[in-house]
């Protein structure tokens, strides 16, 4: 589709609302590069970069109605990082 990320499921936003935990995103910027979509016995040797993004607070989510929100949040900076990093 052109998009850097598919949808998430919600069981780690679910836990984190539950648990008042924060969500720490990690992104693995050259995954495209080094893992073929098509087949796991072709992968390429070469550098792979994480970049640890800032906490999320989940301090103002408190309902399974909030899930959704935190999810799109945290979708939004990975989105965003992956797009600033891998241009």
């Amino acid at each position: 589709t052109g998009n850097p990320l598919n949808h998430f499921y919600e069981g780690a936003f679910r836990t984190a609302v539950e648990t008042q935990t924060p969500i720490k995103p990690i992104l693995f910027i050259d995954n495209d590069d080094r893992l073929n979509q098509k087949s796991i016995f072709s992968l390429k040797p070469g550098i792979s970069r994480c970049i640890f993004s800032d906490e999320v607070k989940v301090d103002a989510y408190h309902t399974k109605h909030d899930i959704h929100l935190l999810k799109q949040q945290v979708y939004n900076i990975m989105e965003e990082g992956l797009r600033r990093y891998r241009s």
